[in-house]
């Protein structure tokens, strides 16, 4: 991953945007991270699983056949990227029997290689990062978010909009992570899929910071489909997730 990294800023802002079947953007630095990225790991491992967010649609979905699974999201934060915004990152998890063990994100505004996964400890380069949870300190409690929100979530959200600070970074993967560390305290994403937080999950788990699936988890994976419907989450500090869990019973009732 770190040898994309200085491809990574030298197109920030300037990449020519596409559009997506879903209407979403896709760069040309997305397709190019993601090709250089599978090319060497499909070299080094060639027995697991390779699944981005830039395969074609006619490739998914694609049942999960390896022990191991890579899960990447090329730029997560796309439109961030595209119009200069620099809160975006890129994203690489690896999955074992469809779980994540390892994370991998690149953090482009902070310049900054972030990993780590269960038993495995975090790290930004050499350094250990231990979660710091309720920094924020009680009444100025943060929590990052996306929208559109379904209409389902409304009352939870409003409900979330009179308790806390909300905070919308633009990338999926940089919410959990941040939530996961303790520099937030929690995430709450409606509209996020498999490969924006297959990274920052393995991260989670090996911080203590639960994550919440509103419906079903995507996890273990059984099989990578573009066409996957959101997995609406929230994520945090033990402390904040159990007021949001609580919330969510109480607004559900």
């Amino acid at each position: 991953m770190q040898a994309q990294t200085a491809y990574l800023h030298a197109q920030f802002g300037k990449a020519a945007s596409h559009w997506k079947h879903d209407g979403s953007r896709v760069t040309d630095a997305d397709l190019a991270i993601s090709a250089a990225i599978f090319g060497e790991l499909g070299q080094r491992f060639p027995g697991d699983d390779l699944f981005s967010e830039e395969l074609s649609v006619g490739a998914s979905p694609l049942p999960r056949q390896g022990e191991w699974s890579w899960v990447l999201d090329p730029i997560d934060g796309t439109n961030n990227f595209a119009l200069g915004v620099p809160v975006t990152a890129i994203s690489l998890g690896l999955l074992h029997h469809g779980e994540p063990v390892y994370g991998f994100l690149y953090d482009l505004g902070r310049r900054m290689l972030i990993h780590g996964g269960p038993g495995q400890g975090v790290w930004a380069g050499d350094e250990r990062l231990e979660p710091q949870f309720g920094r924020s300190g009680r009444h100025e409690r943060i929590i990052a978010t996306h929208s559109p929100v379904d209409a389902r979530y409304l009352p939870l959200i409003t409900v979330i909009l009179t308790r806390y600070k909300l905070r919308g970074f633009g990338s999926g993967a940089l919410h959990l992570t941040y939530a996961s560390l303790g520099m937030i305290d929690a995430c709450m994403d409606f509209t996020v899929k498999v490969w924006d937080i297959a990274a920052a999950a393995a991260i989670a788990r090996e911080t203590g910071a639960p994550m919440h699936f509103f419906e079903t988890s995507p996890f273990p994976l059984q099989q990578f489909d573009l066409k996957m419907k959101p997995v609406p989450y929230c994520a945090g500090s033990p402390e904040v997730m159990a007021e949001i869990v609580a919330l969510v019973e109480r607004t559900r009732g």
